[in-house]
């Protein structure tokens, strides 16, 4: 009998790693300035979209936003890439990108930001809680990112991770050092 406890007791701790470990990443995207691989979802579909920005110069210029989000929208895997003339890709310029980010969530309350790297560019990143309100539903998440300076190209990958998900931070970095810029 206790035998037959203890292989229960296993099977279902196999079972629950299982499912804790439930983003598959196996979705390889190729877009013109990158690669990435992004997770499966119940579409497969990595979705593109552009926004023009307008720089303090006055001038604008195009967003590239590349999408995969799982769990009707709970969590998003991003990669965001636009090009500035004049760009700075310091520490303290890079920082204050990652504020920009940061300021679309409410509350907000970030870890240190941390020298890392994006496809092999210097890089900074930043993990963060809060809020974010979509249709009057509010979700409790953690955001993972990173952004880079390639030249005049600015570089960003955000992980969005809903606190009810089998998200995690290794679900992050996999996806985010899955990334190679061209």
């Amino acid at each position: 009998m206790r035998f037959l406890r203890l292989t229960f007791f296993f099977l279902m701790l196999s079972v629950a790693a299982g499912w804790a470990q439930s983003i598959v990443f196996t979705t390889p995207y190729e877009a013109p300035a990158f690669s990435a691989t992004f997770p499966a979802s119940d579409k497969d579909t990595v979705k593109y979209s552009s926004e023009n920005i307008t720089l303090k110069s006055g001038k604008t210029a195009v967003l590239n936003n590349y999408t995969e989000s799982l769990y009707n929208d709970t969590d998003a895997f991003l990669v965001l890439y636009c090009d500035i003339p004049n760009v700075r890709g310091d520490a303290a310029a890079l920082d204050q990108m990652l504020d920009g980010a940061l300021a679309q969530f409410e509350n907000a309350k970030p870890t240190p930001k941390i020298d890392s790297t994006y496809s092999g560019i210097p890089a900074r990143m930043v993990t963060a809680t809060g809020t974010y309100t979509k249709d009057q539903h509010v979700f409790e998440i953690t955001a993972y990112q990173r952004i880079a300076v390639q030249g005049s190209r600015v570089w960003q990958g955000i992980v969005i991770c809903d606190k009810t998900s089998a998200c995690t931070a290794a679900d992050a970095n996999r996806f985010l050092d899955s990334i190679k810029v061209k």
